[in-house]
């Protein structure tokens, strides 16, 4: 690596642990983890599309946890009425994770509050320089993505 490039990659390095020390205030569902906050996210996303909700298992390959875990955050967010266990229509011997009404409304708080929170950001940037961090922000996950699956197309140097 040249040292521009040496110089280039401490700063990124310095950019990304910056975003990590953002408070995302609102972003997080009322008394819960941001983990537990993020599984709700997934089962919203997930619901939109028209599932019926998930299994623990596909929570945890989206979530990257362990399914133990996933249940273990399922049975806090079911005791606050946020999800429920269902049986799964086409085969009831699975057990599927769905957002109760509480738990669809507050993830609409939380989203509300999303999208005021980026709002003033796009703002501050313009749509222009928006666009741009969006393609950015892109292409980056796609390269670890594709370096994590082992289909890395341009090695480091």
């Amino acid at each position: 690596m040249s040292a521009d490039s040496n110089q280039i990659a401490f700063d990124l390095l310095r950019a990304f642990r910056q975003l990590r020390t953002i408070r995302w205030n609102g972003l997080r569902a009322e008394g819960c983890t941001p983990g537990e906050t993020i599984l709700l996210h997934t089962l919203r996303r997930h619901m939109r599309k028209g599932s019926p909700g998930m299994k623990t298992s596909e929570i945890g390959r989206h979530l990257r946890v362990s399914t133990p875990s996933v249940t273990q955050m399922v049975n806090v967010l079911e005791a606050r009425g946020l999800v429920e266990r269902k049986a799964d229509p086409a085969d009831r011997r699975i057990v599927r994770i769905a957002l109760t009404e509480s738990g669809q409304e507050e993830m609409r708080k939380v989203e509300q509050s999303m999208l005021e929170g980026v709002s003033g950001l796009i703002a501050y940037l313009g749509l222009d320089r928006s666009r741009q961090l969006i393609a950015l922000l892109d292409d980056v996950h796609l390269y670890y993505s594709e370096r994590e699956a082992g289909m890395e197309r341009f090695p480091a140097e």
